[in-house]
């Protein structure tokens, strides 16, 4: 899934922005007979580098046994200027990352 973002909901900070995408992942990947126990990267696009102790609070709420491999990125803004996050969420049904012992 990529580019998704929070537009539309009533999420303002980076850390509900990240929370509602998050959640639109989740049911996306519900609906397709996953969860969010299949998705293994993510790529995570930030108006501001400052958001990232918010992104990772997000992140650990979400991801609460295994974090799936994450990328960072730093950009200049989005196609919407409420936008503050948006995240590409790579899943694989066949995989289930949380049955991976560390």
């Amino acid at each position: 899934m990529s580019g998704v973002t929070a537009r539309g909901a009533q999420a303002h900070g980076a850390r509900e922005q990240a929370r509602e995408i998050f959640a639109r992942v989740e049911r996306m990947l519900e609906a397709a007979g996953g969860g969010l126990r299949n998705v293994y990267k993510l790529v995570i696009y930030v108006t501001d580098i400052a958001f990232k102790d918010d992104i990772n609070a997000a992140r650990a709420e979400t991801f609460r046994r295994h974090f799936p491999a994450s990328t960072l990125v730093a950009v200049n803004g989005f196609a919407f200027p409420e936008l503050l996050v948006e995240i590409d969420a790579f899943a694989n049904l066949d995989v289930d990352m949380w049955a991976v012992t560390p």
